[in-house]
């Protein structure tokens, strides 16, 4: 959001009294939902349209709070009102479009962000903002234009840098999408979502030791992140570093433990350790939590209690795989 900036003394002189007051209430608004303190922004912007009816900044600025509150209805009479007095205000098609989509209205959120794709030509955001509701449609050609245009915008600082990254990678440009990231990081060190996406991209471009590199740096701050573990885990197994990327997948598993992926894919490690033990706890975690591949779960459990000598699970647990494990059947379970 934007304060009021007066840069004329001229136009502070022709303001009324009330309005001065209201501008101020408004930035006071700006302020206090900067600082998370929603209530007293909401407060604020009361304040400001009582004294201002007209005020569509201050309609606007509500409306974006009630938004953030998920509090959509009010939300969205605000942004109405903000769009009737002044439409080009701020990003109030922009916002109003995000409320359209909490509600399940794709329709009226991409005619808004349409609106606002118009009104910005060259915002490389609402791009990636609109991609999403293209896709819905399945707008495949709509989507491929706004991408297009979207991979050759300017980008001059790290936020534009990384959301051209995010464009390029839909678009298959590897070398494009990792030098957005490589100048992302350039201009700002501390910029450490770009260190996950660049770390990403790595592993999905197979660079395993790149992504390892900048995962390591954005999970110093980010011990909480499942899927970074998890990525980086699957680097190290990559490279037969099996015990490592088990650290990883358990640490992921703490965070998340109930995501059967994980079970499934650290149990596969264990196998390849011979930690039969731990590989059947594994498996049976995954089938408990509805692996995608529940045959394939139950055929490397069967593998897992052979190993350890039970035989007779071990060759029900095959027979539940269904024709995966009719080699395995046949040849022990007589």
């Amino acid at each position: 959001m934007v304060k009021y900036i007066f840069c004329l003394w001229m136009s502070l002189s022709c303001l009324s009294v009330l309005a001065q007051d209201a501008i101020s209430w408004y930035n006071s608004g700006i302020d206090k939902f900067e600082e998370g303190n929603v209530l007293g922004a909401i407060k604020d912007f009361n304040a400001a349209i009582k004294l201002d009816p007209k005020m569509a900044e201050a309609y606007w600025g509500r409306g974006s709070v009630y938004a953030e509150m998920e509090e959509f209805e009010p939300a969205l009479k605000d942004l109405n009102t903000c769009i009737k007095i002044n439409p080009g205000v701020g990003d109030a098609f922009y916002n109003r479009a995000f409320v359209f989509m909490a509600m399940d209205e794709p329709q009226k959120a991409l005619n808004d962000l349409n609106m606002y794709v118009m009104l910005n030509p060259d915002d490389i955001n609402r791009y990636l903002s609109r991609l999403d509701i293209l896709a819905k449609f399945g707008m495949r050609s709509e989507a491929y234009a706004d991408m297009e245009k979207a991979s050759k915008l300017k980008a001059s600082n790290p936020s534009e840098f990384l959301q051209r990254s995010r464009i390029r990678y839909l678009m298959k440009d590897t070398i494009g999408c990792l030098k957005d990231l490589n100048d992302c990081i350039s201009q700002s060190p501390s910029f450490i979502e770009a260190y996950y996406l660049r770390g990403k991209y790595h592993y999905e471009f197979g660079n395993n030791n790149l992504a390892i590199q900048d995962l390591n740096i954005y999970l110093l701050t980010n011990t909480n992140d499942a899927e970074a573990f998890v990525i980086r885990g699957e680097c190290y197994a990559r490279q037969d570093e099996f015990s490592i990327a088990i650290s990883d997948y358990t640490k992921a598993i703490s965070i998340n433990d109930k995501n059967p992926t994980y079970y499934f894919d650290r149990g596969f490690f264990n196998l390849q350790l011979q930690a039969y033990e731990n590989a059947q706890k594994d498996f049976i975690k995954a089938i408990a939590y509805d692996h995608q591949d529940i045959r394939l779960a139950y055929f490397n459990l069967g593998i897992s209690s052979y190993r350890l000598g039970q035989k007779d699970e071990a060759c029900e647990q095959w027979r539940k795989s269904e024709n995966m494990g009719m080699d395995y059947i046949n040849k022990y379970c007589k």
